[in-house]
């Protein structure tokens, strides 16, 4: 089975993840940086929608069981994986079109980065939590990857969010407008987050000049990203 699919509904692309939890690493990146790539120069759409086919996780996070023992090794795989996980958060961050999650299960740590770089979010109600665990990984959170918190979470739920590892129902984060809706089913959120992209038949000109300007400082932070050292990585 391929790690993600894509299909077109009028003018909105929908793409599944369908990696089992998900998890970030080389290979998944790579399918999703594809997918994103060929949706752009393949279609007319003017909307993103992006789910998950696990029905508990939407996106789980760096794949730890690749990455702990490769960073044992020196792997120079690491330094590579990180860099195509950069390029993944902005490639979706600047995307030059309307992105949003259909949050179906848990996004944890990476997976709760990747579901703030999209301009709006659905999530169900009824399972799953957006939450950012690095605290008791002991993963320090890059700036841009902070800054990208910074435009989704309220800045009192940042602090929360970031040095507690506090996990966020749908209900919470609709309530402080992370999440656009909270639905009562995983099938109702991708539902609705579809029907609601297919409203939003905005130019894509118009959107990536706009994302341009209100992510500048995104832009900034990517382009003098450095990687502290992780051998301490979960210490």
């Amino acid at each position: 089975m391929d790690r993600v699919k894509w299909t077109v509904d009028d003018n909105t692309a929908i793409l599944t993840m369908q990696s089992g939890e998900n998890r970030l690493n080389i290979s998944f990146c790579n399918d999703m940086l594809k997918a994103l790539d060929d949706i752009e120069t393949t279609t007319n759409v003017t909307a993103l929608v992006v789910d998950a086919s696990d029905p508990k996780i939407w996106c789980n996070g760096m794949d730890l069981d690749w990455l702990l023992p490769a960073i044992g090794r020196k792997d120079p795989e690491v330094q590579e994986f990180f860099k195509i996980q950069d390029e993944l958060y902005r490639r979706i961050t600047f995307y030059p079109m309307i992105t949003v999650a259909a949050v179906t299960g848990h996004a944890f740590a990476g997976g709760a980065i990747l579901a703030c770089s999209f301009d709006f979010r659905y999530m169900r109600s009824d399972r799953g939590f957006i939450c950012f665990p690095e605290v008791d990984l002991h993963i320090p959170f890059l700036p841009y990857m902070d800054a990208i918190i910074q435009r989704t979470f309220p800045k009192h739920l940042v602090f929360k969010a970031e040095l507690t590892g506090h996990r966020f129902t749908a209900t919470e984060l609709e309530a402080c407008g992370a999440v656009y809706k909270a639905c009562s089913t995983p099938e109702a959120t991708v539902q609705e987050a579809i029907a609601w992209a297919k409203t939003l038949n905005k130019s894509r000109a118009i959107v990536k000049t706009m994302k341009n300007t209100m992510n500048s400082g995104i832009a900034h932070l990517l382009e003098t990203v450095v990687h502290p050292n992780l051998d301490s990585l979960g210490g």
